[in-house]
């Protein structure tokens, strides 16, 4: 199982599905080479130098966070059965909507599908968890073929949507 870097009034928070079997041996978030949510985080200019997986705990220190729906490791998020994305969906909201976020961006689509809206789409949802914004980002998994050529701006979308609602 991975920690969460949460706090306090961040501006975003990561929510990934679950901990690849890599990632959780690593201790690291997103650590396989292949998988894009790195290079997509440094090119989108979310972050002010470039971060690595062994760099997942200095998040906070840019207001940046990340947590999972589904804490439980496994080689792929198809091994993580419907109720166990409810039950994490149900934490996870009770959590984050106390330490109230700008945005709760959620990394790949079947975690947000699976937990919260069957129907939702990449980017801005409709709904708020209190103040806190939901945007989706396809999952940067090299799974995720479909949408491994645009992953790099889905972030930059989000840092647009940041920059938006952070401006006076």
């Amino acid at each position: 199982m991975l920690p969460d870097y949460l706090a306090p009034n961040l501006e975003i928070v990561f929510v990934g599905i679950n901990p690849g079997a890599y990632s959780a041996r690593v201790g690291h978030y997103f650590a396989r080479k292949q998988n894009l949510f790195w290079t997509a985080l440094n090119a989108s200019g979310l972050v002010p130098e470039e971060l690595a997986p062994q760099d997942d705990h200095r998040l906070l220190q840019f207001g940046l966070g990340l947590t999972d729906i589904v804490k439980r490791a496994t080689p792929n998020a198809s091994y993580v059965a419907e109720d166990e994305f409810k039950a994490g969906a149900k934490i996870l909201r009770e959590k984050l909507e106390t330490l109230m976020p700008k945005i709760i961006c959620f990394v790949g689509l079947v975690g947000y599908r699976q937990g919260f809206d069957k129907r939702a789409v990449l980017g801005v949802q409709p709904v708020r968890w209190g103040e806190s914004h939901l945007f989706i980002v396809p999952s940067g998994s090299p799974r995720n073929v479909r949408y491994r050529p645009e992953i790099v701006d889905w972030f930059r979308k989000l840092k647009e949507f940041r920059d938006l609602i952070l401006s006076p």
